[in-house]
């Protein structure tokens, strides 16, 4: 069994003495999804898994304490057959069993990179094991034990958290002019984390919509009215935007913030206004903007401090239907 990353490829090959052909019946989350026949070259034969069953992951922000998360549970047969196009004599290897992470290895990394169920870290800190929280706040912390992705809690005045075999240090930050907006994302390894931005932050709408020229001529009066639109809008959506800034930052939290924009799924923690002006904090799910990063380092910086841009992942408007 291994914990598969699904945003990357993960190869399963079948080699033999003889066989000419083979059928692979994949089961994703307890359900026969796949069956796949190809022949072989050489007497071996290549399936990709990963691309079939990230289509079964749920995204999950985690809930408010990001005890909750997705995974995939991936099962398959395969059958090895004499001749070509699964003709002659057949013969069921044993059932593999994987689960799935929707994180992703690097290129480096090379093929078939998982999750050992002996790493501990799964919460990304750039290998310094720090996190930074605000003052009074608690968090999480997620690491494998004994082949588990287990969350370990951070309580508002801890220092530190003993997660498996490692230990994190937290350093918490003190923001008296701004409010830390909380973010959440889905980290490289398939698991919520939480990252705070504690300077200053803007958020803005942008709009769009369609026009159309339309006839206000009165027929009856030969006439228009001096308040009609005669160039009319219509479609008109938008989308609000916000400007995060990081704190001052250890150099290895480049990491960090290249693993949110690498994210396909993160969500910001804000203060919103309904229809009937109310305001609370609500989740946004949102889509990092930001489309590229330069490393900073002490040497060429000084300081590493980030910006990002975020984008609400739906209209101000509610339009769904």
């Amino acid at each position: 069994m291994a914990n598969i990353l699904l945003r990357s490829p993960y190869f399963v090959t079948i080699t033999t003495g003889s066989h000419l052909s083979a059928q692979m019946a994949l089961t994703i989350d307890g359900a026969l999804r796949y069956t796949i026949l190809k022949n072989a070259t050489s007497n071996r034969t290549v399936f990709e898994i990963s691309s079939l069953a990230r289509d079964y992951f749920t995204a999950n922000y985690g809930g408010s304490d990001g005890s909750s998360f997705d995974t995939v549970s991936i099962a398959y047969v395969i059958t090895t057959f004499t001749a070509v196009d699964g003709g002659g004599t057949g013969t069921i290897q044993s059932t593999v069993n994987h689960t799935g992470f929707y994180g992703y290895s690097m290129f480096w990394d090379s093929a078939n990179s998982d999750i050992d169920p002996d790493d501990a870290a799964l919460t990304n800190t750039g290998g310094t094991n720090k996190i930074y929280l605000p003052d009074n706040t608690a968090s999480f912390v997620y690491a494998m034990a004994s082949g588990t992705a287990t969350r370990y809690a951070v309580s508002t005045s801890a220092s530190s958290v003993s997660a498996s075999t490692i230990t994190y240090s937290v350093e918490r930050v003190c923001s008296a002019k701004y409010t830390p907006i909380q973010m959440r994302f889905i980290n490289k390894n398939g698991m919520p984390q939480d990252h705070y931005f504690f300077l200053k932050n803007v958020e803005s709408v942008n709009t769009k919509s369609e026009q159309f020229k339309r006839n206000i001529f009165v027929q009856s009066t030969s006439s228009y009215g001096l308040q009609d639109h005669q160039m009319q809008t219509f479609n008109k959506t938008g989308k609000k935007r916000f400007t995060l800034n990081t704190n001052y930052l250890v150099e290895a939290y480049n990491e960090v913030i290249q693993d949110i924009m690498l994210s396909e799924y993160v969500w910001i923690y804000i203060n919103t206004f309904t229809h009937n002006d109310n305001t609370s904090l609500k989740w946004h799910p949102v889509n990092v903007v930001t489309s590229s990063l330069t490393k900073k380092t002490s040497v060429n910086d000084k300081l590493t401090q980030y910006t990002l841009e975020v984008e609400d992942a739906n209209d101000v408007i509610n339009n769904i239907v």
